[in-house]
């Protein structure tokens, strides 16, 4: 017993130490910006972690330093995925790592040597310590890890179901809090395994298609236009107008006068497929022309590898424009990197307070008080840049894409900058709506502004400022009714506030859906007569609405994005 005592203190000792070392390493990771501290992952993480040391202290010689050597590759594992994620400010995926190389190939000289002494050094020293004559070990201790990953690559629904029944929920609208909760390793796995599944459902829906042939043709068009205008898009995040709930009462009118003055009423709405949150699925329907249908995955841009799709800007891009998208949040949220780049972005912004070693051109300023990056601060950085564009590229148009995130729940708002100039009034009080109020004065302040002037710099545009959804405020939809907003008319939680502008003056149209836009800048763009009679009085989700008349253009688009080989050839 003794001896059985003596044997065990040691091991147990040397697996305490692991794991406290890969705490403290997650936990300090994690104050310096990059991912969450791994002390909450029980489930399959940490026991995945702890076999993986057990097989590697297996496999290598016994020494001094055989508890570190063997610790090596998940350290190793672990690093790139911080390395990654302050990089470039995503999370990385199994089929990502196929793209470490190139990443490696455009560095500086200087760090890749480092990169290559920091990580080639360990492996060596590890491999070096492997016991190849231990060869019943070295194959027995891999069954379980090939268990896995066969489940991951040859039975994916099979592992995503018992990955979701046993694991903390996976947030839709985040990589990295998934990975909080679950894991990096564990998250990578199941990211791998919906990645699998996606792509048999969609197998049929890649390369030439009807939809594919017509794209070229509409690009060919682009193309061969004698004049282009640019194309200004810019969602917003959360906007309301306060005016549009009918038993509301205020101290004064919530829009700024700019604003009204500008846009004299020329207001439309358009269909939302989200209320209250999950911003990507707005983003997804604007910029692919398709109804978000959640049948790859509960957020469409989750599933999306980077590979280039039949989308808005691979379009406008391949027909001359320069694509440009502006993202005032994280880059990791919502796999909003892959899902642009994807679509056919050439160049994306982020903050580089969330992202500081991306390439970029602003900043979220001082957000004290209010979380979030102030729309005028986003759009009057974004005014000098395009203004700048247009100086040094003559003749190229920009397809400028803005997202912003400003009016976010909870609508924190900092007085002491934006100063109370509405007061709620009326029985049904709902304080985050007030805050929203206030907040939506200013905003439409800012939104004058920067329009007023992106049409003194580019007077030949289109620029169109969307919702993307309605914002929960503190009863949900509860709020909306009690306030008779929009006279509850049919889908009233989903119309959403739309402002065109066309070669400098506003114009309304009919009541669209999100993904008519992509259609109506189009038509702008070739100059053809704008028709939205596909889009319905109804949305996709009601009674009424054949979902047939996109669902091979929604495969088609979902399935290229998550294609491994190029949709497109390189463009002469």
């Amino acid at each position: 017993m003794r001896k059985l005592f003596f044997f065990i203190k040691p091991m147990a000792n040397r697996y305490i130490g692991f794991l406290m070392f890969l705490f403290v390493y997650t936990m300090i990771m994690q104050r310096c910006g990059g991912l969450f501290s791994v002390l909450t992952n029980w489930r399959l993480e940490i026991p995945l972690l702890l076999y993986l040391y057990y097989y590697f202290n297996l496999i290598t010689r016994k020494s001094r330093l055989q508890c570190l050597l063997a610790g090596v590759p998940v350290l190793l594992v672990y690093g790139i995925f911080d390395f990654y994620y302050l990089q470039l400010g995503g999370v990385l995926r199994l089929i990502e790592v196929t793209e470490l190389p190139e990443l490696f190939l455009v560095m500086p000289f200087g760090a890749k040597i480092f990169i290559g002494l920091l990580l080639g050094m360990p492996i060596i020293a590890f491999l070096l310590s492997v016991q190849l004559c231990r060869f019943r070990q070295l194959l027995l201790g891999t069954l379980p890890l090939l268990a896995i990953l066969v489940a991951v690559e040859r039975y994916p629904e099979f592992f995503m179901a018992a990955f979701e029944g046993t694991h903390k929920k996976i947030d839709w609208m985040s990589d990295a809090e998934s990975l909080r909760s679950n894991g990096r390793v564990s998250m990578a796995l199941y990211n791998e395994a919906r990645r699998k599944s996606c792509l048999k459902k969609t197998a049929a829906y890649r390369g030439d298609s009807f939809f594919k042939r017509t794209f070229d043709d509409t690009v060919v068009k682009v193309r061969t236009l004698r004049t282009k205008h640019n194309v200004h898009l810019i969602v917003l995040e959360s906007f309301i107008d306060p005016n549009l709930f009918r038993e509301a009462h205020f101290s004064r009118n919530p829009i700024h006068p700019s604003f009204d003055s500008f846009f004299k009423g020329k207001g439309g709405f358009s269909v939302s497929p989200v209320f209250g949150g999950a911003t990507a699925q707005a983003e997804f329907e604007i910029l692919s022309g398709v109804p978000a249908m959640q049948e790859l995955s509960g957020i469409e841009f989750n599933v999306f590898t980077g590979a280039k799709t039949l989308c808005l800007p691979n379009l406008l891009a391949q027909g001359g424009f320069h694509t440009v998208a502006t993202n005032a949040f994280l880059p990791d949220f919502f796999n909003s990197l892959n899902a642009y780049e994807g679509m056919g972005f050439e160049r994306i912004f982020f903050p580089r307070d969330y992202a500081p070693r991306r390439e970029t051109y602003f900043s979220t300023g001082d957000v004290t008080g209010e979380r979030y990056m102030f729309d005028g601060n986003l759009f009057t950085q974004n005014l000098a840049f395009v203004a700048k564009w247009f100086k040094e590229n003559p003749g190229r148009p920009v397809f400028n894409y803005i997202i912003g995130i400003y009016g976010h729940t909870p609508h924190d708002i900092n007085t002491e900058k934006r100063p109370k100039v509405v007061k709620m009034l009326g029985k049904v009080r709902d304080y985050q709506l007030e805050r929203a109020v206030n907040q939506c004065y200013y905003r439409t302040k800012a939104i004058a502004s920067f329009v007023k002037e992106l049409i003194r710099i580019d007077p030949k545009s289109i620029i169109i400022l969307v919702s993307d959804h309605l914002p929960p405020l503190t009863y949900g939809p509860n709020t909306y009714r009690d306030l008779n907003y929009l006279g509850k008319s049919q889908n009233y939680i989903h119309m959403n506030r739309i402002y065109i502008v066309e070669n400098g003056q506003p114009v309304h149209y009919d009541t669209i859906h999100h993904y008519d836009i992509p259609r109506l800048i189009l038509s702008y763009v070739t100059q053809a007569k704008y028709d939205h009679k596909v889009a319905a009085k109804t949305n996709f989700r009601n009674v009424g609405f054949s979902i047939t008349d996109f669902h091979e253009q929604y495969m088609a688009i979902m399935a290229n994005a998550m294609n491994e080989e190029p949709l497109f050839s390189p463009i002469e």
